[in-house]
């Protein structure tokens, strides 16, 4: 049997849709599909690096020129390609905040959040960017404001994450398990690699960033510490820490390999601290819980969360169930005070390692 294409798949999710338990007009694949050919035009673009800027741009030779550029280029893609479709009332962009209005017709039943170029940062030294969407049904009728974003993070439909990297992968749910598809430049259609992903339970890795090491909240050193002391620690086992600034290498990874990633409260308000809960963490979550895993704020489940703005950004700690629940009881021990007098040796210096 051959592999299944991306069409066929969306063809599946229309016929789920139509289905007895599914009210009539309860379809979004066009906005998927509309996605899926916007990921393969900027899959081009980001595989031409400077060359895909004019020749302004691509000669200012800045981190940040190439950065703005493509991502500009990568959202307008992403806006031209659902532009028209007459089941999506309205996207948001993030960083951006306008609403982007699509259709105010009766069927216009969905909306989406988009972050179309994440860790565009990493562009200047060729390193993998991705893609991090949303889909949730909306709730109202007319023009769309903010206000009809401000849904529990339950009601997503559909979410899922892509790669631009050695090979372009888009990683969806649609409430049913965790599914991959990897572009096929040949076809030109994304074709189904890795069905049903499953986060593994057991792993030896987490990604956190080490240069924010001195802000951390004491149950994030205490995790830190443990997992780096490795065999001779209290986990009794050697992990290794990875670290690559964005939430959505770190999300594929945990897919693939398990572990824990984490973007903790550092209590710093400056700059862009935590996760946009929107844009990222929320369809982050609807993934790893999809694929058996766990995603949660330290204190409270993610997907439980009812947004307060579309800028709003959270910590956030995805992975592994059971890495999940580790951290969760040290927020909660450490907030009756359990861990008082505890020492973390990695951190009695000014780095996270101890000298000889």
């Amino acid at each position: 049997m051959s592999d299944q294409t991306f069409t066929q798949y969306l063809l599946d999710v229309q016929d789920a849709a139509r289905g007895p338990q599914r009210p009539p007009g309860h379809d979004y694949a066009h906005i998927l599909s509309a996605v899926a050919v916007s990921m393969k035009l900027t899959a081009s673009l980001v595989s031409r690096g400077p060359l895909a800027l004019s020749g302004a741009s691509r000669s200012a030779g800045e981190p940040g020129t190439l950065q703005r550029g493509l991502r500009r280029l990568a959202t307008r893609t992403l806006l031209e390609r659902v532009a028209g479709i007459g089941r999506l009332a309205a996207v948001s962009i993030a960083g951006d905040p306008s609403i982007h209005q699509i259709s105010a017709g009766l069927d216009a039943r969905y909306l989406l959040l988009a972050e179309a170029l994440h860790g565009s940062g990493g562009l200047y030294e060729n390193q993998t960017v991705g893609l991090a969407f949303s889909i949730l049904e909306r709730l109202g009728g007319g023009p769309c404001g903010e206000a009809d974003f401000m849904q529990p993070e339950t009601r997503q439909v559909c979410a899922g994450i892509g790669l631009y990297g050695p090979s372009t992968m888009l990683v969806l749910t649609t409430g049913h398990g965790v599914d991959g598809f990897t572009l096929d430049r040949d076809v030109g259609n994304f074709v189904l690699t890795h069905p049903q992903m499953t986060i593994p339970t057991s792993s030896g890795s987490f990604a956190i960033n080490p240069s924010e090491a001195r802000h951390w909240p004491a149950p994030t050193k205490r995790y830190v510490d443990e997992c780096l002391r490795g065999s001779d620690g209290p986990r009794g086992r050697d992990f290794t820490m990875r670290w690559n600034a964005s939430a959505v290498i770190g999300a594929f990874r945990v897919l693939v390999n398990g572990g824990l990633f984490m973007a903790p409260d550092t209590g710093r308000r400056v700059g862009l601290w935590g996760m946009p809960l929107m844009h990222n963490a929320a369809p982050l979550a609807f993934l790893a819980e999809q694929a058996g895993g766990a995603a949660t704020t330290g204190g409270e489940r993610i997907l439980d969360l009812v947004p307060l703005s579309l800028t709003q950004r959270i910590p956030i700690f995805f992975g592994a169930v059971e890495e999940v629940r580790r951290i969760e009881r040290y927020v909660d021990e450490h907030a009756r005070g359990l861990d008082e007098g505890q020492s973390y040796p990695l951190f009695h210096h000014r780095t996270l390692f101890i000298e000889p």
